[in-house]
Protein backbone atom coordinates (compact mmCIF):
# COMPACT_ATOMS: atom_id res chain seq x y z
CA UNK A 1 0.00 0.00 0.00
CA UNK A 2 0.90 3.40 -0.86
CA UNK A 3 2.02 6.03 2.14
CA UNK A 4 -0.41 8.92 1.39
CA UNK A 5 2.03 11.58 0.37
CA UNK A 6 2.27 15.28 2.66
CA UNK A 7 0.79 18.54 1.75
CA UNK A 8 1.54 22.08 2.02
CA UNK A 9 -1.87 22.11 4.18
CA UNK A 10 -0.56 19.90 6.17
CA UNK A 11 2.58 21.28 6.98
CA UNK A 12 0.34 25.14 7.31
CA UNK A 13 -1.56 23.15 9.76
CA UNK A 14 1.24 21.97 11.93
CA UNK A 15 2.38 25.73 11.95
CA UNK A 16 -0.82 26.76 12.72
CA UNK A 17 -1.52 24.13 15.95
CA UNK A 18 2.16 25.25 17.23
CA UNK A 19 1.40 29.10 17.13
CA UNK A 20 -2.22 28.86 18.63
CA UNK A 21 -2.34 25.67 20.78
CA UNK A 22 0.17 26.78 23.55
CA UNK A 23 -1.94 25.42 26.16
CA UNK A 24 -0.02 21.89 24.86
CA UNK A 25 2.85 20.93 26.48
CA UNK A 26 6.10 21.09 25.55
CA UNK A 27 6.69 17.72 24.03
CA UNK A 28 3.62 18.11 21.78
CA UNK A 29 5.50 21.60 20.65
CA UNK A 30 8.79 19.87 20.37
CA UNK A 31 7.63 17.09 17.78
CA UNK A 32 5.83 19.82 15.52
CA UNK A 33 9.32 21.17 14.58
CA UNK A 34 10.97 18.58 14.64
CA UNK A 35 8.83 17.24 12.07
CA UNK A 36 8.48 20.54 9.98
CA UNK A 37 12.04 22.31 10.41
CA UNK A 38 15.50 21.66 8.51
CA UNK A 39 17.93 23.26 10.95
CA UNK A 40 20.77 23.44 8.69
CA UNK A 41 19.03 24.64 5.44
CA UNK A 42 20.37 28.31 5.60
CA UNK A 43 18.33 31.46 6.10
CA UNK A 44 15.96 31.23 2.91
CA UNK A 45 12.65 29.35 2.32
CA UNK A 46 13.62 25.36 1.58
CA UNK A 47 10.59 23.17 1.30
CA UNK A 48 11.74 19.37 1.05
CA UNK A 49 9.43 18.02 -1.30
CA UNK A 50 11.33 17.15 -4.93
CA UNK A 51 10.71 13.82 -6.02
CA UNK A 52 14.29 12.49 -5.60
CA UNK A 53 13.98 13.22 -2.12
CA UNK A 54 10.04 11.68 -1.81
CA UNK A 55 10.70 8.47 -3.82
CA UNK A 56 10.17 5.75 -2.18
CA UNK A 57 9.87 7.57 1.68
CA UNK A 58 6.45 9.00 3.23
CA UNK A 59 8.75 11.88 4.62
CA UNK A 60 7.72 15.24 6.08
CA UNK A 61 7.54 18.62 4.29
CA UNK A 62 9.77 20.48 5.72
CA UNK A 63 10.93 24.43 6.21
CA UNK A 64 13.61 26.79 6.81
CA UNK A 65 13.51 27.30 10.73
CA UNK A 66 13.57 31.30 10.02
CA UNK A 67 10.30 30.62 7.50
CA UNK A 68 8.31 28.35 10.31
CA UNK A 69 8.82 31.29 12.99
CA UNK A 70 7.61 33.68 9.82
CA UNK A 71 4.93 31.61 9.70
CA UNK A 72 4.18 30.72 13.52
CA UNK A 73 4.62 34.46 14.64
CA UNK A 74 7.99 33.47 16.64
CA UNK A 75 11.04 33.88 16.95
CA UNK A 76 13.69 31.79 14.76
CA UNK A 77 15.75 31.27 17.65
CA UNK A 78 12.95 29.60 19.70
CA UNK A 79 11.99 27.18 17.14
CA UNK A 80 15.55 26.01 16.85
CA UNK A 81 15.83 25.70 20.79
CA UNK A 82 12.79 23.51 20.21
CA UNK A 83 14.41 21.55 17.61
CA UNK A 84 17.95 21.07 20.03
CA UNK A 85 15.66 20.00 22.64
CA UNK A 86 14.04 17.29 20.56
CA UNK A 87 17.58 16.17 19.76
CA UNK A 88 18.79 15.70 23.14
CA UNK A 89 15.74 13.73 24.01
CA UNK A 90 16.75 11.55 20.88
CA UNK A 91 19.78 11.23 22.22
CA UNK A 92 18.56 10.03 25.03
CA UNK A 93 16.34 7.46 23.54
CA UNK A 94 13.10 9.01 24.16
CA UNK A 95 12.29 9.68 21.00
CA UNK A 96 13.65 9.22 17.17
CA UNK A 97 16.10 12.03 15.74
CA UNK A 98 13.92 14.72 14.04
CA UNK A 99 15.22 13.23 10.47
CA UNK A 100 14.04 9.85 11.21
CA UNK A 101 10.58 11.19 11.53
CA UNK A 102 7.98 10.16 8.67
CA UNK A 103 4.28 10.51 8.01
CA UNK A 104 3.61 6.20 8.81
CA UNK A 105 5.14 6.35 12.08
CA UNK A 106 3.35 7.50 14.88
CA UNK A 107 5.04 8.89 18.10
CA UNK A 108 4.59 8.21 21.80
CA UNK A 109 5.33 11.25 23.39
CA UNK A 110 7.14 11.32 26.82
CA UNK A 111 5.21 12.14 29.44
CA UNK A 112 5.65 15.46 31.01
CA UNK A 113 5.42 14.38 34.53
CA UNK A 114 8.61 12.00 33.95
CA UNK A 115 10.48 12.78 31.90
CA UNK A 116 10.13 17.06 31.80
CA UNK A 117 10.10 19.15 28.94
CA UNK A 118 10.85 22.29 30.24
CA UNK A 119 12.42 23.19 33.90
CA UNK A 120 15.56 22.72 35.57
CA UNK A 121 15.75 18.92 34.48
CA UNK A 122 13.91 19.87 31.15
CA UNK A 123 15.47 19.44 27.74
CA UNK A 124 14.26 22.64 26.94
CA UNK A 125 17.17 25.55 27.33
CA UNK A 126 15.24 29.15 27.26
CA UNK A 127 18.62 30.36 26.64
CA UNK A 128 18.76 29.28 23.43
CA UNK A 129 15.99 31.41 22.32
CA UNK A 130 17.71 34.56 23.74
CA UNK A 131 20.79 34.34 22.28
CA UNK A 132 22.05 32.57 19.07
CA UNK A 133 25.17 30.35 19.07
CA UNK A 134 27.98 31.25 18.74
CA UNK A 135 31.51 32.16 19.69
CA UNK A 136 30.04 34.88 22.49
CA UNK A 137 27.34 31.82 23.73
CA UNK A 138 29.93 29.27 24.13
CA UNK A 139 32.02 31.32 25.92
CA UNK A 140 29.24 31.52 28.49
CA UNK A 141 27.98 28.33 28.44
CA UNK A 142 31.99 26.90 29.27
CA UNK A 143 32.64 29.35 31.85
CA UNK A 144 29.15 27.94 33.35
CA UNK A 145 30.62 24.97 33.40
CA UNK A 146 33.60 25.86 34.47
CA UNK A 147 31.35 27.61 37.71
CA UNK A 148 29.32 24.63 38.28
CA UNK A 149 26.08 26.47 36.85
CA UNK A 150 23.57 26.44 34.19
CA UNK A 151 23.76 28.93 31.47
CA UNK A 152 20.71 29.62 31.44
CA UNK A 153 20.97 33.00 34.23
CA UNK A 154 24.43 34.05 32.68
CA UNK A 155 22.85 34.21 29.43
CA UNK A 156 19.93 35.99 30.46
CA UNK A 157 22.08 38.92 32.39
CA UNK A 158 24.11 39.14 29.02
CA UNK A 159 21.23 39.82 27.20
CA UNK A 160 20.52 42.50 29.15
CA UNK A 161 23.74 44.93 29.82
CA UNK A 162 21.14 47.94 30.86
CA UNK A 163 20.08 45.73 33.65
CA UNK A 164 23.20 44.57 34.91
CA UNK A 165 24.54 47.92 34.28
CA UNK A 166 21.57 49.61 36.55
CA UNK A 167 22.35 45.90 39.40
CA UNK A 168 25.67 47.35 39.43
CA UNK A 169 25.50 51.21 40.03
CA UNK A 170 22.63 50.28 42.71
CA UNK A 171 23.39 47.85 44.91
CA UNK A 172 26.32 46.87 46.84
CA UNK A 173 26.74 43.07 46.48
CA UNK A 174 25.99 42.86 42.98
CA UNK A 175 29.21 45.75 42.09
CA UNK A 176 31.41 43.73 44.46
CA UNK A 177 30.70 40.57 42.43
CA UNK A 178 31.10 42.29 39.49
CA UNK A 179 34.47 44.15 40.67
CA UNK A 180 35.48 39.86 41.64
CA UNK A 181 34.58 39.20 38.23
CA UNK A 182 36.49 41.91 36.50
CA UNK A 183 40.05 40.87 38.64
CA UNK A 184 39.35 37.68 37.55
CA UNK A 185 39.57 38.12 34.02
CA UNK A 186 42.38 40.72 34.05
CA UNK A 187 44.47 38.03 36.34
CA UNK A 188 43.37 35.04 33.73
CA UNK A 189 44.48 37.81 31.02
CA UNK A 190 47.83 38.13 32.45
CA UNK A 191 48.53 35.04 32.70
CA UNK A 192 47.49 34.45 28.72
CA UNK A 193 49.75 36.84 28.24
CA UNK A 194 52.59 35.77 29.97
CA UNK A 195 51.61 32.02 28.60
CA UNK A 196 52.01 34.00 24.93
CA UNK A 197 55.66 35.73 25.73
CA UNK A 198 56.56 32.00 27.17
CA UNK A 199 55.50 30.41 24.18
CA UNK A 200 57.10 32.77 21.65
CA UNK A 201 60.17 32.60 23.39
CA UNK A 202 60.08 28.96 23.23
CA UNK A 203 59.71 28.83 19.95
CA UNK A 204 62.83 31.33 19.37
CA UNK A 205 64.74 29.23 21.41
CA UNK A 206 64.13 25.42 19.24
CA UNK A 207 65.41 27.59 16.19
CA UNK A 208 68.64 28.58 18.40
CA UNK A 209 69.27 25.52 19.81
CA UNK A 210 70.55 22.25 18.29
CA UNK A 211 71.95 19.39 19.64
CA UNK A 212 74.41 18.95 16.66
CA UNK A 213 78.16 20.27 18.54
CA UNK A 214 78.90 22.63 15.87
CA UNK A 215 75.48 24.53 16.73
CA UNK A 216 77.06 25.15 20.32
CA UNK A 217 79.53 26.09 19.01
CA UNK A 218 78.23 28.65 16.88
CA UNK A 219 76.14 29.66 20.09
CA UNK A 220 79.29 30.13 22.40
CA UNK A 221 80.82 32.34 19.53
CA UNK A 222 77.89 34.51 19.14
CA UNK A 223 77.92 34.92 22.89
CA UNK A 224 81.91 35.57 22.76
CA UNK A 225 81.61 38.12 19.77
CA UNK A 226 78.00 39.76 19.93
CA UNK A 227 77.29 39.81 23.64
CA UNK A 228 78.27 42.53 26.20
CA UNK A 229 78.87 41.06 29.93
CA UNK A 230 75.64 42.94 30.61
CA UNK A 231 73.53 42.45 27.89
CA UNK A 232 74.28 38.23 28.41
CA UNK A 233 73.92 38.69 32.00
CA UNK A 234 70.23 40.54 31.14
CA UNK A 235 69.34 37.69 28.67
CA UNK A 236 70.10 34.75 31.52
CA UNK A 237 68.09 36.81 33.89
CA UNK A 238 65.27 37.18 31.19
CA UNK A 239 65.52 33.34 30.59
CA UNK A 240 65.09 32.56 34.16
CA UNK A 241 61.96 34.94 34.50
CA UNK A 242 60.25 33.80 31.86
CA UNK A 243 61.07 29.69 33.43
CA UNK A 244 59.86 30.89 36.45
CA UNK A 245 56.02 31.89 34.93
CA UNK A 246 56.23 29.01 32.79
CA UNK A 247 56.75 26.62 35.94
CA UNK A 248 54.09 29.11 37.73
CA UNK A 249 51.71 28.33 35.15
CA UNK A 250 52.42 24.56 35.34
CA UNK A 251 51.53 24.99 38.91
CA UNK A 252 48.74 26.62 38.46
CA UNK A 253 47.08 24.53 35.81
CA UNK A 254 47.61 21.18 38.27
CA UNK A 255 46.39 23.09 41.30
CA UNK A 256 43.00 23.75 39.09
CA UNK A 257 42.43 20.37 37.16
CA UNK A 258 42.15 17.18 38.56
CA UNK A 259 44.68 15.58 36.51
CA UNK A 260 45.32 11.83 36.02
CA UNK A 261 48.82 10.49 34.35
CA UNK A 262 49.67 7.38 33.31
CA UNK A 263 52.54 5.48 34.71
CA UNK A 264 54.61 6.59 31.77
CA UNK A 265 53.65 10.29 31.56
CA UNK A 266 53.90 10.77 35.52
CA UNK A 267 57.69 9.31 35.28
CA UNK A 268 58.49 11.53 32.25
CA UNK A 269 57.02 14.50 33.84
CA UNK A 270 59.24 13.66 37.14
CA UNK A 271 62.66 13.11 34.95
CA UNK A 272 61.67 16.56 33.30
CA UNK A 273 61.30 17.91 37.27
CA UNK A 274 64.72 16.37 37.90
CA UNK A 275 67.22 17.54 34.54
CA UNK A 276 65.44 21.21 35.12
CA UNK A 277 66.10 21.41 39.09
CA UNK A 278 69.75 20.03 37.98
CA UNK A 279 70.01 22.95 35.34
CA UNK A 280 68.72 25.90 37.85
CA UNK A 281 71.14 24.43 40.26
CA UNK A 282 73.93 24.56 37.79
CA UNK A 283 72.77 27.95 36.98
CA UNK A 284 73.30 29.10 40.32
CA UNK A 285 76.61 27.58 41.15
CA UNK A 286 77.75 29.52 37.99
CA UNK A 287 75.83 32.54 39.04
CA UNK A 288 77.82 32.30 42.75
CA UNK A 289 81.40 31.88 41.17
CA UNK A 290 80.63 34.86 39.34
CA UNK A 291 82.98 33.29 35.87
CA UNK A 292 81.23 31.51 32.82
CA UNK A 293 84.12 30.93 30.57
CA UNK A 294 84.25 28.68 27.38
CA UNK A 295 84.36 25.24 29.46
CA UNK A 296 81.63 26.44 32.03
CA UNK A 297 79.02 27.15 29.10
CA UNK A 298 79.79 24.00 27.25
CA UNK A 299 79.27 22.01 29.97
CA UNK A 300 75.86 23.41 30.21
CA UNK A 301 74.86 22.91 27.08
CA UNK A 302 75.57 19.50 27.46
CA UNK A 303 73.35 19.32 30.73
CA UNK A 304 70.84 21.09 29.13
CA UNK A 305 70.52 18.88 26.29
CA UNK A 306 68.28 16.47 29.13
CA UNK A 307 65.47 19.04 28.70
CA UNK A 308 64.87 18.46 25.10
Amino acid sequence: MTAEPDTDARLEADIEEFSTHDRKGGWARAYLVARRVLPDSGHGVEIEHSPEKRHGRDIFLRIDAREFARRSKTSPNRVLAFFAAWQRAAADGLVPLAENLTLSSPIDLPDEDEKPFFGEAGYYRSYEARMPKGERREAIENEAERAGLKPTDPVYIAHRPKALKTAILADDATRMVAKEAIEEYERRQDLADQEDRVRARLVEQSRRTSPDSQQDAEIIRAVQAQAAPEEVAMQVFTDLTQARLSTLNALTLLKRNNLTFSDQRAAAMREMCDSTQAAVDFIRDLVNSKVLNDDDLRRFLDESEHLK
